[in-house]
């Protein structure tokens, strides 16, 4: 087959519309990746969707359309469809429904859903609406390898597979769009994207798949594109490190040092630490990373690396999204550097219980670092970090000590200066925990790092694995008023600039729900370690 190569003219989308009418095959840009799209309605389309891609039959599409209102023939939509809709669409966000007949199950991998989303790329607007008919489109490359983010991408892959490719510049999110689907009145989310939590929440209530990061299960059918097979994937192996950035940094350079063919993603700002034939410099802004990510992976299968070491990217915003698509390119292969032992990070909001989990993972035989202690540690009368919240903050220092309860008053009922504390204290509490950590590594098989401030610090990305506790409100403001003895209105004013419960079920890996039943919280405990410790 020859492919032929079309430009982003009305006459050239008129061929391609030509070529899709009559059952071939077509490449075309989108605000995400490029996808290879066919009719969403001739199951035979489908068929050669999945024999050019070398894609898995079990694997659905996705059907594209130029409006929201156009689902209406192929799916059942129901309220939060809309919803969702009028906010973010046209735009990079996938939502799974009900099928109806007019869409075969060979689009669906056998399933009775369809995913459905309206690009925002104007290319792909207007060869859709040329087609008349709904898309079925996965991105376009071969099965496994990196989504293609550019028109040469895809030459690369299916040049001589597919009918034709639409020249539409370089994609501008760079990753796949957001896939939910609608469980009890919630948005799940199947796969991260542009699209963010935050941003959905916004809207719905929002909660993440369980199965987001986990390695699938061979035997269970993907509920939606990318959750299931190895994807994003360069020939080269891929491993990511987790560690503290220092150690991070220090590994790469001794691999570099070893063989200086060795690959390396790293940050821009590790430019001048960092150098060798194979590093890529992933921007400093997670809507950069997600951007570049795919055109470097890509970029190893054309050079001399033996393996690829990555950052791993903190997991808030599209970064969530970076970080997934790295982990399924590395097929799960993590790599924790600096420490010996594994780690694991505890989180939550004030009185949801965190001490009493910790407490029970110490019975278990965990080093436990509790940075609400460490930071006490700290604040010794005339010590570095006081001297520095008395510039900050001089009203909560007297005599060369910090007046905790003052301190607190400032920065709860304020988020600026909240967002100012941490700024001072997390780099300084994270370093003597690490110290810590390196002194138990060699006593203890595994430790806990108690830190309500966990994700905000960054310490997430040194973890194996994070682990929320929750609780409902009442329940926490009763715990606080009991144990710092104060009023319930300042233990209000204490919570309100925190993270909701929501947040922690979504970001974690776990969580664990506080319901006061030690019994309870001993089973959550005991399943963790089995998980993560072994």
């Amino acid at each position: 087959m020859k492919t032929k190569y079309l430009e982003n003219t009305e006459k050239d989308i008129k061929t391609a519309a030509e070529i899709i009418k009559n059952g071939g095959l077509v490449a075309f840009p989108t605000e995400t990746v490029y996808g290879l799209g066919g009719d969403a309605e001739n199951a035979a389309s489908a068929e050669k969707i999945y024999a050019a891609k070398g894609r898995p039959s079990d694997n659905p599409l996705i059907i594209h359309l130029s409006k929201a209102s156009d689902a209406e023939k192929y799916a059942y939509t129901n309220e939060l469809f809309y919803m969702l809709a009028d906010r973010f669409c046209p735009g990079p966000l996938t939502m799974i429904l009900p099928k109806k007949d007019v869409i075969p199950k060979a689009v669906t991998g056998g399933l009775d859903t369809v995913a459905v989303r309206i690009p925002s790329h104007p290319v792909a607007r207007a060869f859709i609406e040329a087609c008349g008919t709904a898309i079925a489109a996965p991105s376009a490359n071969i099965s496994g390898s990196p989504s293609p983010t550019s028109a040469a991408h895809v030459k690369a892959d299916l040049d001589g597979r597919i009918d034709a490719i639409i020249d539409g510049g370089i994609c501008g999110v760079g990753l796949e769009s957001t896939i939910i689907k609608f469980k009890d009145g919630r948005a799940v989310i199947l796969r991260p994207g542009a699209v963010t939590e935050e941003m959905l929440s916004a809207v719905v209530p929002v909660r993440r798949d369980l199965a987001l990061f986990d390695k699938p299960d061979e035997n269970t059918r993907p509920e939606a594109p990318g959750m299931k097979y190895r994807h994003y994937a360069p020939k080269v192996p891929v491993t990511m490190l987790k560690g503290s950035h220092a150690d991070v940094v220090s590994f790469m350079k001794e691999a570099l040092g070893k063989d200086n063919a060795t690959g390396v993603i790293c940050y821009e700002s590790d430019r001048d630490e960092i150098k060798g034939r194979n590093v890529s410099y992933l921007p400093d802004d997670p809507e950069g990373q997600a951007g570049n990510l795919f055109a470097f992976l890509r970029g190893y299968d054309e050079s001399d690396a033996p393996c690829v070491y990555s950052v791993t990217p903190p997991r808030t915003g599209i970064g969530l999204a970076v970080y997934n698509r790295l982990t399924k390119a590395a097929g799960f292969s993590v790599r924790h550097v600096g420490l010996n032992i594994p780690v694991i990070g505890l989180t939550g909001q004030s009185g949801s219980g965190k001490s009493t989990v910790a407490a029970i993972f110490a019975r278990r035989g965990a080093f436990v670092a509790d940075c609400d202690e460490v930071y006490h540690s700290l604040l010794k009368r005339g010590s570095p970090l006081t001297k520095e919240l008395k510039k900050r903050f001089p009203s909560a220092v007297k005599n060369g000590k910090v007046d905790r309860p003052a301190l607190a008053e400032i920065v709860f009922s304020d988020k600026a200066k909240l967002d100012e504390l941490n700024k001072v204290t997390h780099g300084v509490i994270l370093d003597e925990v690490r110290k810590r950590l390196r002194s138990a590594e060699k006593e203890y098989k595994f430790a806990v790092v108690d830190a309500s401030q966990l994700f905000e610090s960054g310490f997430d990305t040194e973890c194996t694995a994070v682990i929320g506790v929750c609780a409902d409100d009442e329940t926490r403001i009763k715990r606080i008023t009991e144990r710092d003895g104060i009023s319930r209105e300042k233990a209000l004013s204490r919570t309100k600039n925190q993270h909701n419960g929501d947040f922690f079920r979504v970001y974690c890996d776990m969580t664990v729900e506080n319901t006061g039943t030690l019994d309870k919280l001993e089973e959550s405990v005991d399943k963790i370690i089995k998980k993560y410790i072994g």
